[in-house]
Order: structure tokens, then C-alpha cells, then sequence
């Protein structure tokens, strides 16, 4: 399949998945977005060593489009994913769905989408650009 049909299916996809997204509860969203970071993180060797750079790090994405919002919360070398946090975030990065997946499977360069006005990116400056740097080293 040529990338521009990918591309339009996967358009496709996330604009069907937007409404069971709305609907499904938080504690289920964070099991589902856990798997997904766990994939990333197995599948990418130098990742998990690299997250001692940003430990106990608090991020939040929210999901403009569909009203979510979840944190992933690094520590001890890992992401957990959580859907409430008593910490403050250290980063927060809004977009849309398909520009937060995007941006956390390293297929979307967040200066890109930031300088786009796509996802916007507040909080700790040092730990936001290392996380982007650890997102674009992903392929």
C-alpha cells in the first residue's frame, strides 16, 4: 500500500475512533495508551535508558478534540501511564488526537507540529525538548 493510502486510512481510523474515545471511562483510556507506551519503550532499547534524564518527570497530553487528557509519569527508568495525578505536570503538550499519536510514535517531529501551532508545549522547557529529542530518535 503506497504511503498516501496509509496515510488516508489512518485518517480514517482515528476520526472513527474519535467517539468511543469521548465515551470509553479514564481508567480504561490509561490501560490502552500503557500498552501502547510499553510497545514504544520494547521496542526501541535505548529509550528506557535514556528516560533516567527525565526521572520523576510529570507529563500531561490532552486531547483538544476529544476533550481527554492522560500523564505519563517517569520513574525508575519507566513510563507509567495514569489518567489522574496528584503531581503537577512538569509538561503539558495539547493537540489533536492523531498529532499527540503521531508525536509519541516519532512519526510527527514535535518542533514541527509546535511550530505549526499544532501541539502546544508549556512547563519545563529542559524536560520537554529532551522528550522530544528522545520522540524524534524513535523510526
Amino acid at each position: 500500500m503506497d504511503e498516501a493510502r496509509l496515510e488516508k486510512l489512518k485518517g480514517v481510523l482515528i476520526k472513527g475512533a474519535r467517539l468511543p474515545l469521548k465515551a470509553m471511562p479514564l481508567w480504561m483510556e490509561a490501560i490502552g495508551v500503557g500498552v501502547f507506551i510499553a510497545r514504544i519503550v520494547e521496542t526501541h532499547p535505548g529509550f528506557r535508558e535514556r528516560l533516567k534524564e527525565i526521572d520523576g518527570k510529570v507529563f500531561l497530553f490532552e486531547a483538544k478534540d476529544i476533550g481527554k487528557s492522560f500523564y505519563l509519569r517517569v520513574k525508575d527508568n519507566d513510563i507509567k501511564v495514569v489518567p489522574h495525578s496528584a503531581k503537577k505536570p512538569d509538561v503539558t503538550m495539547r493537540g489533536t488526537v492523531k498529532v499527540l499519536i503521531d508525536v509519541l510514535t516519532g512519526k510527527e517531529d514535535p518542533d514541527t507540529v509546535f511550530f505549526s501551532r499544532r501541539l502546544e508545549i508549556s512547563g519545563d522547557t529542559a524536560a520537554a525538548i529532551h522528550f522530544k529529542n528522545m520522540l524524534a530518535a524513535l523510526e
